[in-house]
């Protein structure tokens, strides 16, 4: 056998192992958005019409179901609990725990712009826009600076009206013992703006309730 034969079926042997490769991950990914949609599936079952999200690898949830007026969150499917739109005090997307957007009852922000910030910059440059935009109440961060920094995690934190457990934390993105990526990568990018989504939500839900409140309050006088 000359050397070129064997050149040729090393090349074969090494493409044969890089297809199984692909196959091997492709299965994989197949079986993990299966996973996550028989989990929202089973949260709708559960709580009725909403928006649920879960996370792998222990499709860890969170949801709005609208008809019952509950946030969802839990650490399965079977085990989430709902609080009350009612017992909502306010919620906060922290980003490597620094508050980038904070909504309260009173409909208010902390440092000055944020949220107005964070929801223009993020219509205009997507995740880093978020960012950038968050943080500029208090920062002069430039949105290269946020495109470029590390994030290793980003999570939501609710304050909610219990005094055993006032605060509920769901996190959407940790590398854990990694370095992180980018705010653009592909890995953190979705975990960014589906937890800008449920902050707007909550946002939202929080507003409504707030002038609800003040409106009865007002017919009452």
């Amino acid at each position: 056998m000359d050397f070129a034969t064997i050149l040729f079926l090393l090349f074969l042997a090494a493409m044969g192992l890089f297809v199984g490769l692909l196959l091997v991950m492709n299965s994989f990914v197949v079986k993990n958005q299966a996973k996550l949609a028989a989990s929202v599936v089973e949260l709708a079952e559960r709580f009725g019409p909403g928006d649920y999200h879960a996370v792998l690898p222990e499709c860890r949830c969170i949801g709005i179901a609208w008809d019952r007026q509950e946030l969802i969150i839990g650490d399965a499917p079977s085990t989430a609990t709902g609080i009350s739109f009612a017992d909502i005090r306010g919620a906060e997307m922290e980003v490597d725990g620094v508050e980038v957007t904070t909504s309260t009852t009173t409909t208010s922000t902390n440092r000055g712009s944020q949220l107005v910030g964070g929801a223009i910059g993020a219509a205009a440059l997507g995740p880093v826009g978020l960012l950038a935009g968050g943080l500029s109440g208090s920062s002069t961060t430039t949105g290269t600076a946020i495109g470029e920094r590390k994030i290793k995690m980003v999570r939501l934190v609710i304050r909610v009206a219990d005094r055993v457990s006032p605060l509920r934390r769901f996190t959407f993105h940790d590398a854990g013992y990694g370095e992180g990526y980018p705010a653009s990568n592909p890995i953190v990018q979705p975990s960014i703006e589906k937890c800008a989504h449920f902050h707007a939500l909550l946002t939202q839900v929080i507003e409504e309730r707030h002038n609800h409140i003040t409106t009865q309050q007002g017919e009452d006088v």
